[in-house]
């Protein structure tokens, strides 16, 4: 009886024994498997390099289609202080650099030349561009003359010429008085021009004279004497004294129909009133 009990212990240790080195076997079976199905690798505790991830580039702002740069300079906005939206840090850098200092550039460049639109000596009438001030001709100081004229007939041209050496002005008409008349001839209003008539030294104005009507007038004298005053600016008085100017054939002949036309600055035209 003690035999017998002794021998199925034994047994039953023997089949323990073989059940849990099955079950080792299995477990490193498995292990060995799973290892290999990971790495594959003779050390079945190392893992596999790590593979690098280069995802395709997704349009033309990726890192990557730039070559690589940060997503700070492809995302940074233009407007704060990017390097690369600067052209680098000292603005020496990449053609974007040029941009910063066209910016710079221009906006020095329109504060010069915009500012000289509106300022200078001629926007002021002064100095020496077109819109300067110029004094009005002197009669004193200008050469005029009496010219008979066959066409028109009754006519006289006046001519001044600038003989002062410095650049004046013939305003509106020539104030003109025969003999000891108490008023001027009056003026051809239709004659005026577009433009103040301009003699620089030796140049020479005209105005025409209408001595008296066609079919004849009143109050018809034979004057002897002719007396020429210059306007001034505002076309109000003369300016300087008078110059005594000698009649063709030493009279003429007017009346009531007198007129004198605006200085022209040329005879044709002057001749055509």
């Amino acid at each position: 009886m003690p035999r017998t009990d002794a021998t199925a212990a034994r047994s039953s240790r023997t089949v323990r024994r073989r059940t849990l080195r099955i079950a080792a076997a299995g477990l490193t079976a498995v292990a060995a498997l799973t290892l290999t199905a990971c790495g594959g690798q003779d050390n079945p505790l190392k893992t596999s390099d790590a593979k690098p991830f280069n995802p395709a580039p997704q349009d033309s702002k990726d890192p990557a289609a730039d070559g690589g740069q940060g997503t700070q300079d492809s995302n940074a906005p233009t407007g704060n202080g990017s390097k690369d939206s600067k052209g680098g840090k000292d603005g020496k850098d990449g053609n974007s650099s040029k941009g910063g200092t066209t910016v710079t550039d221009s906006t020095a460049s329109a504060g010069k030349h915009g500012s000289s639109g509106g300022a200078g000596p001629s926007a002021n009438g002064g100095g020496t561009g077109s819109g300067a001030r110029r004094t009005a001709c002197d009669a004193t100081k200008i050469r005029i003359v009496a010219k008979p004229l066959t066409r028109p007939i009754n006519h006289l041209m006046l001519q001044a010429t600038n003989t002062s050496g410095a650049t004046c002005d013939l305003y509106a008409y020539p104030f003109l008085q025969f003999d000891n008349a108490q008023a001027a001839v009056a003026e051809m209003p239709d004659s005026k021009p577009q433009a103040v008539v301009t003699l620089t030294p030796g140049e020479s104005g005209y105005a025409s004279v209408l001595l008296s009507g066609a079919d004849g007038g009143s109050n018809g004298v034979n004057a002897t004497s002719l007396s020429v005053s210059l306007s001034g600016r505002d076309g109000n008085g003369s300016v300087g004294g008078s110059a005594k100017v000698a009649l063709p054939g030493g009279s003429a002949y007017i009346d009531d129909n007198a007129r004198v036309s605006y200085w022209q600055t040329d005879p044709n035209t002057a001749a055509s009133w």
